[in-house]
């Protein structure tokens, strides 16, 4: 049979790594295209309709301003958005949104389906096959593709299992088959796969919860939008509640271990302890005599409420018994009961920072797929996937994101770096330089370098170079001129600090701890017209001033051995100097920077500098 069509890129999965890496790839000139079981499916928000929170909504405003479309597609979707850890700095402050998950699909596959020359293709995945330097693709139908490159992001449904108690279907998501087939052709190929597990809680009718009972939850007064490029009212209507589990609860939910798929040993794949069960969380946590649930609507119609803190696998009649139980919820009913999906994955140590394959040339892998948890680690691989597939093809130097530059960079070096044996969630935690990494000036770390590679086009870059143009004075203004003891005593009113009784320099009182910035540049600066995020943005540069002076050299060493790039073939057994583990470790890794190969497991400091060393003289 003849091939349907060539192509440079081919993304398999619709989900959200998949949207981002199909997007990218186009972005960049390639001719793309994205096969997907489903088209109607594309965006679809499996679990929680919410996108963003600490650290994760870092990683949106990264995507965001390497062009990317998640930001974009949750100011349209989103209902309700709120700024999580307001009470803490402005570094671990989180966006988060929830959003109307039916319109949040229907916006990624609208979107997609503009694009001119970006071909949606439907249909089952049933094998490839890699040869030279493209790879046939054959589909359960019996058609065929050619493409340079495959990124796979098929999510949760490869060979996947989901389980209420005993009872046991196939399938990675409700209604959804699994994607055998394509589990057993990686198997052939030798990638090495390894079993993990998620899990989904409960989804109720509204009309059937007593929301008296619970603690209402509104939005921001003043949302934040997650993309720069938003300009319309962002809906922030939605409600969600507060309601919390009881002792009676926790032991309704005990009589159900028995029959646990997970304590009994049935499922094999361990699950995320960062975003436990509900019955993991009473099994580890006895001592707690409750634990809080949010009670958020899917759509902006509130069709049903997604139980969000209850996910659960135990049998459907201990669910629902421990569910009526919680305050508010004593007459729920339950319009679909939570689940388990037991499901195949990558071990993303086989693949380098650019997320190839280390065996399979021009074979890519992102999302869930790759072990890790979560619609904005999944697009944020997704994005880097697609960019990278796309300048390989066109001969260009991959696109790799150090770990003082963006939470990506950190996530994808933590992936390819270290085995888990869990599924990987990002936190403000993971990141060594996250003082740097806010959500205030991703733009001001990675909108440069997303122009370079063709991410952003150089009409953007010029709108976004006068606005940092504009900021640059403004912050040169801060260190010069200075305020009256009257400017300045309005803005520190009400701080609990002292009054002053002379001028003083607008950046020290722009350091002080508390300060408003909407306040302060009303009274300092009323003439500069500014937006909220980049007035965050100067109020952090300066509040945080002090750390990033101490950290400046070990962050600009990092970027150093960052940008040394490694070949991917290099004959490190050759090197003499190395012990004969370091060589044997490097080898195996096959590091794509200095940076990277730092960071392999057993590498010390010294093998470091003997390869730097090496380096200069050949």
């Amino acid at each position: 049979m003849p091939f349907s069509a060539e192509y440079d890129v081919v993304v398999v999965g619709g989900g959200h790594a998949g949207i981002e890496a199909a997007h990218a790839a186009y972005r960049l000139g390639v001719k793309t295209a994205l096969l997907t079981m489903s088209i109607e499916a594309i965006g679809r928000m499996s679990c929680n309709p919410a996108v963003g929170g600490v650290a994760k909504g870092q990683i949106v405003r990264d995507i965001d301003a390497l062009g990317g479309l998640m930001g974009k597609l949750t100011d349209k979707a989103g209902i309700q958005f709120r700024m999580l850890n307001k009470s803490k700095g402005p570094a671990v402050w989180g966006p988060r949104a929830q959003c109307d998950m039916d319109f949040y699909s229907k916006c990624a596959r609208e979107t997609l389906e503009s694009f001119s020359g970006l071909d949606l293709l439907e249909g089952e995945l049933a094998s490839f096959s890699p040869f030279l330097q493209k790879t046939e693709i054959l589909l359960a139908d019996g058609r065929k593709f050619l493409t340079k490159a495959l990124i796979i992001t098929s999510g949760t449904f490869l060979a996947s299992k989901m389980y209420t108690g005993l009872l046991e279907s196939v399938g990675g998501r409700v209604g959804e088959p699994s994607a055998d087939a394509l589990s057993k052709t990686l198997s052939g190929l030798k990638v090495p796969l390894r079993r993990l597990k998620t899990g989904t809680p409960s989804r109720i009718d509204p009309d059937t919860v007593d929301f008296s009972e619970c603690e209402v939850q509104h939005g921001d007064i003043d949302p934040w939008p997650f993309s720069d490029s938003t300009t319309h009212a962002l809906n922030n209507d939605a409600v969600c509640w507060v309601t919390r589990t009881t002792l009676k609860t926790h032991d309704i939910l005990r009589s159900g271990f028995k029959d646990s798929p997970m304590f009994s040993g049935i499922i094999k794949g361990k699950g995320p302890r960062y975003c436990p069960s509900i019955e993991d969380k009473i099994n580890r946590f006895g001592d707690k005599d409750g634990h809080q649930l949010f009670l958020e609507p899917e759509t902006s119609s509130i069709g049903r409420i997604y139980v969000n803190g209850f996910s659960s696998s135990l049998p459907a009649d201990i669910q629902l018994a421990a569910l009526h139980t919680i305050p508010g919820l004593s007459r729920a009913r339950v319009c679909q009961i939570g689940y388990a999906v037991e499901y195949d994955s990558v071990d993303a140590t086989s693949l380098f920072p650019t997320l190839e394959s280390k065996t399979i040339p021009g074979l890519y892998f992102a999302g869930q797929v790759c072990g890790t948890s979560g619609y904005e680690e999944a697009a944020g691989q997704g994005l880097m996937a697609g960019i990278n597939a796309a300048l390989k093809i066109k001969g260009e130097a991959p696109f790799i994101l150090g770990r003082s530059e963006s939470y990506i960079g950190v996530m994808v070096d933590d992936l390819v770096n270290t085995l888990l044996d869990e599924p990987y969630r990002m936190f403000t935690s993971r990141a060594e330089y996250r003082l740097y990494l806010r959500s205030d000036n991703a733009e001001a770390r990675l909108k440069t370098k997303a122009h370079e590679i063709g991410m952003i086009s150089d009409d953007e870059f010029a709108i976004y170079k006068a606005k940092q143009n504009e900021l640059e004075n403004l912050r040169t203004r801060l260190k010069n001129e200075s305020g009256t003891p009257e400017q300045i005593n309005e803005i520190i009113e009400g701080l609990g600090q002292a009054s002053v009784s002379e001028r003083t320099r607008w950046v020290t009182v722009l350091r002080r701890p508390g300060v408003d910035p909407e306040l302060f540049f009303k009274v300092a600066f009323p003439e500069v017209s500014l937006s909220r995020r980049d007035k965050l943005f100067l109020l952090s540069e300066e509040l945080y001033a002090g750390f990033f002076e101490r950290q400046e050299k070990e962050i600009r060493e990092q970027r150093k051995v960052e940008k040394v790039r490694l070949d991917e073939n290099m004959d490190y057994m050759s090197i003499q100097a190395l012990s004969i583990e370091s060589r044997q470790k490097l080898s195996q890794a096959k590091p794509l920077t200095l940076g990277q190969a730092s960071r392999v497991p057993g590498i010390r400091p010294v093998d470091i500098t003997v390869l730097m060393h090496w380096l200069d003289n050949h």
